[in-house]
């Protein structure tokens, strides 16, 4: 079972798998994160469908025959744009200024920019010792998989750090004995909670880039 302090140690990379744009900001804001990943700015609300995308190792991703245009994100400012085949959205890649609900004219740069984040990230799993990843949001089942998943992937060392909602004051430490992952309660669906930056400094605390 990885305990927090199991995972509060040096790195060779960090990446966010999602939910929302949280997680990489924070893996940005510690230093932790050497790179964009794939899903940094997308909007990802099923574990279980990233397990897939993984799994898949990207197969098929943003695919233009599998997207549609869901609304208007970020105060009208970026689509909303759903890859329907993994349900995943991209919230910021899609200028409103350059892109309507029917076009897309910059769809070739951003499925471009993706599949260069998604071999980076799978080449990196493959040449890193040791590797940390967060995510929040996902039943113990999704996590058991993600654990297999990211086993047929990562050549070296993982740790997963997931963070499931339960209402309480700070980031409180949960048994899931699990191998590789360290679940942790917060209220994640609390955007003042989320921007606690101090409570995320000290969550951090022990953790680097080598």
């Amino acid at each position: 079972m990885a305990t927090l302090k199991d995972i509060q140690k040096p790195y060779d990379a960090a990446f966010s798998l999602g939910h929302n744009c949280f997680p990489a900001i924070y893996l940005r804001n510690h230093n932790l994160r050497p790179f964009a990943g794939v899903l940094d700015w997308m909007i990802s609300f099923s574990l279980s469908e990233v397990n897939k995308l993984l799994e898949n190792r990207f197969a098929n991703f943003l695919k233009k025959e599998n997207l549609t245009f869901e609304s208007y994100f970020a105060n009208g400012l970026t689509l909303k744009i759903r890859d329907n085949l993994y349900n995943i959205d991209s919230a910021h890649d899609f200028l409103a200024k350059n892109n309507t609900p029917t076009s897309w004219p910059e769809y070739d740069e951003v499925y471009a920019k993706y599949k260069r984040r998604a071999e980076r990230f799978l080449n990196t799993l493959e040449k890193s010792d040791d590797l940390l990843f967060v995510r929040l949001g996902g039943t113990y089942e999704d996590a058991r998989r993600l654990e297999s998943v990211l086993a047929s992937l990562v050549k070296g060392n993982f740790k997963v750090l997931l963070v499931i909602n339960g209402e309480v004051e700070d980031f409180t430490e949960l048994q899931w004995n699990l191998a590789h992952t360290c679940v942790l309660q917060y209220p994640i669906f609390d955007m003042d909670k989320l921007r606690d930056e101090a409570k995320w400094t000290k969550l951090f605390d022990g953790m680097s880039l080598k």
